[in-house]
């Protein structure tokens, strides 16, 4: 029997009830539709980071997460894959998206399908996305899904062409949730576990039987100074 696909979503809105966890909420619900066809299951695990705020601020200045932030940090690490959605302000993705995203290993996010969403009170702010949010998943090395899905206030119950956007929200939705299920049953997100446990084996392999670190060539003959000392 086959694993259920694991799909993290990580909703950054900042009151409740929000447009962000709106928009989480439909991502979420299409793309368990569009995996779970035939005997595929499917589990959704969606975190509010708004929970998490003080544990986010306190790992980044202590550099240790609490022990909830670790739990987090440990779902995204098992997830097949994550949706992310956060409210655009100004300029760029909620302090809070982008600090959670500071506090978590990068190493976390390479190859790791990604679905991107964002909200706003209206569509000018649609540009951040490629701007400001699409680039730091692009650094982060994560695999972006090609539509990133971007809801203005008017989006929200608009199901008809001319009430919104060039497409219905719904539309998109749809659309997003489909490339992210062709992407999971092309076993991206299982080759980037893989990819991290052949990396582990490997280090483990490289580790000489005395315990300490391998050394580079160039350093062969480096003697440490506690060896130094304890042979006087």
């Amino acid at each position: 029997m086959t694993r259920p696909h694991r799909i993290l979503a990580l909703s950054a809105g900042l009151s409740t009830p929000s447009s962000t966890r709106m928009l989480t909420d439909q991502l979420t619900r299409e793309t368990a539709a569009a995996l779970g066809t035939g005997s595929a299951e499917v589990e959704v695990t969606t975190v509010e980071l708004r929970e998490y705020a003080h544990d986010i601020t306190d790992a980044l200045l202590t550099r240790f997460p609490s022990e909830r932030l670790a739990m987090v940090i440990e779902q995204v690490r098992a997830a097949d894959a994550v949706i992310a959605v956060t409210p655009v302000f100004n300029v760029g993705p909620s302090g809070l998206f982008k600090m959670f995203f500071d506090a978590v290993d990068m190493e976390l996010w390479k190859g790791k399908p990604l679905l991107l969403g964002a909200t706003a009170g209206t569509a000018r702010h649609s540009l951040a996305i490629d701007y400001a949010i699409r680039p730091m998943f692009g650094y982060l090395k994560a695999e972006v899904v090609p539509t990133v899905v971007f809801a203005a206030s008017a989006d929200f119950g608009a199901d008809t062409e001319g009430q919104a956007d060039e497409q219905p929200l719904a539309a998109r939705v749809r659309r997003a949730a489909a490339e992210l299920a062709t992407m999971l049953r092309a076993g991206l997100g299982e080759t980037a576990a893989e990819a991290d446990d052949a990396a582990t084996d490997e280090a483990d392999a490289e580790q000489p039987a005395s315990g300490r670190p391998a050394l580079d060539a160039e350093f062969s003959d480096f003697v440490p100074m506690g060896t130094l000392l304890g042979r006087r």
